[in-house]
């Protein structure tokens, strides 16, 4: 019976403070087999549920919430907190293409600015918000059902909606562009890093390119740029990168314009980086815009990147950080296009692999499960490291190259064990 109360205080212990999660039914319907035991009493049920089963119960109740975890996104390595607003922005001029059944359309974005803030209170953003509207394209997106995504309602991040902004100061600005398929939020260690070190960043959901999109008043737009074996691929993905590329460049003449927060950005001091696609937007971006004065990109897919831009390379400083092979993807990309940009950028350039990594090593994902490398395309090298590394060269690159910090950037990354330093040229 001290058993069965000491089992019944652990459960209640835990809905309070972390609240119901599915990776715990097995250990809620262990409370139940227990009570059923010592209230009804034997009745053969060493036959029906010997040590052995029990064993296999306990291994399995114990593997799951192990294997997916509510995890502690990393600490902020920097100074200032970290306040975040989101906004809901309308670009008038150009006409919504995804959505031919309705030409009156134009494009609308949901961007989210971080920023260091003067203060924080109250409980930090959860690590994605209106989850219960995402759930099931966030499982249509991994191939599995959607309530396995259901407790990522519970990871919290260290970010405060609404906080004061700092006064007195003047920050670089940063606008990063997630994958396909992907959201805003996946950068979200690596967005807190650099917001804590003195950056501010804003992240759009790319409109029907993103995962889902979820705007204020409750209307949604779903993912439609699965056109995987389209005749006309190569037209269309050259169209969805250049909605991308107006998108980031629509978001920094918005901010140009918030008043509450163009006061602390310093716009001369601009920097555009992406993962995936989001690294082909940056490069796109970077060449077309002259405003951004550097440009990096995670692990990006280079096709459909327009030629004219790899014979011509751009103006600013670029750093591309990726895995050793593109072979094992479903968007293989071509190294000889990242050779030929390289050798045409006209300033400081660097080509960095990291060792033992898959696409997605390059966002917050491999951080959800220890198991990511066997469901999701993470590598071997451990996730943590590969976030910390990741983040850590990142913020090296924009400090040299909009802060103009003489942090020994290159030459401190050689001391990292886990990147391979390329040829640039």
């Amino acid at each position: 019976m001290h058993l069965l109360f000491f089992a019944l205080i652990l459960l209640i212990v835990h809905l309070m403070v972390e609240s119901y999660r599915w990776q715990m039914i097995p250990a809620y319907l262990s409370f139940g087999i227990l009570y059923l035991r010592i209230k009804i009493g034997e009745l053969n049920f060493t036959q029906r549920f010997n040590k052995f089963t029990w064993g296999l119960w306990a291994l399995f109740a114990i593997s799951l919430p192990v294997a997916v975890p509510v995890i502690e996104l990393p600490e902020p390595t920097g100074p200032y907190p970290i306040g975040t607003h989101i906004y809901h922005w309308i670009d008038s001029s150009r006409t919504e293409w995804f959505t031919p059944e309705n030409d009156k359309d134009v494009r609308e974005l949901v961007v989210q600015v971080w920023y260091p803030a003067e203060k924080v209170s109250g409980k930090p953003m959860p690590y994605l918000d209106n989850l219960n509207l995402r759930t099931k394209a966030l499982g249509g997106a991994g191939g599995v059902p959607g309530f396995l995504a259901s407790h990522i309602d519970l990871v919290k991040t260290h970010s405060f909606l609404n906080s004061t902004v700092v006064s007195g100061k003047q920050f670089p600005l940063l606008i990063i562009s997630h994958g396909i398929t992907s959201f805003r939020q996946i950068h979200t260690t690596l967005i807190e890093a650099l917001t804590s070190n003195g950056y501010i960043v804003a992240a759009p959901d790319h409109t029907y390119d993103c995962n889902l999109t979820v705007f204020p008043d409750g209307h949604t737009a779903d993912y439609r740029s699965e056109i995987t074996g389209h005749p006309d691929s190569v037209r269309i993905r050259r169209q969805q990168l250049n909605t991308r590329v107006a998108d980031v460049r629509f978001i920094l003449n918005q901010m140009l314009a918030i008043e509450e927060i163009n006061k602390i950005i310093d716009f001369e001091k601009v920097g555009v980086l992406g993962h995936s696609y989001g690294g082909a937007t940056a490069i796109q971006t970077a060449y077309e815009d002259d405003r951004f004065k550097a440009a990096l990109c995670l692990d990006g897919w280079m096709n459909p990147v327009p030629d004219h831009i790899y014979e011509k390379g751009i103006q600013q400083p670029f750093l591309y950080l990726g895995r050793p092979r593109w072979n094992n993807s479903d968007y293989p990309t071509s190294p000889l296009k990242l050779v030929q940009f390289l050798q045409n950028v006209k300033s400081e350039k660097f080509n960095y692999i990291l060792k033992g990594s898959r696409h997605l090593d390059f966002s917050d994902l491999p951080l959800f499960s220890p198991l990511s490398e066997f469901f999701l395309d993470t590598g071997t090298i451990s996730s943590k490291k590969a976030v910390s590394i990741t983040n850590e060269v990142v913020l090296l690159f924009f400090d040299r190259y909009l802060k103009n910090i003489m942090n020994h950037f290159p030459k401190s990354v050689a001391n990292y064990s886990d990147i391979i330093i390329n040829p640039a040229s």
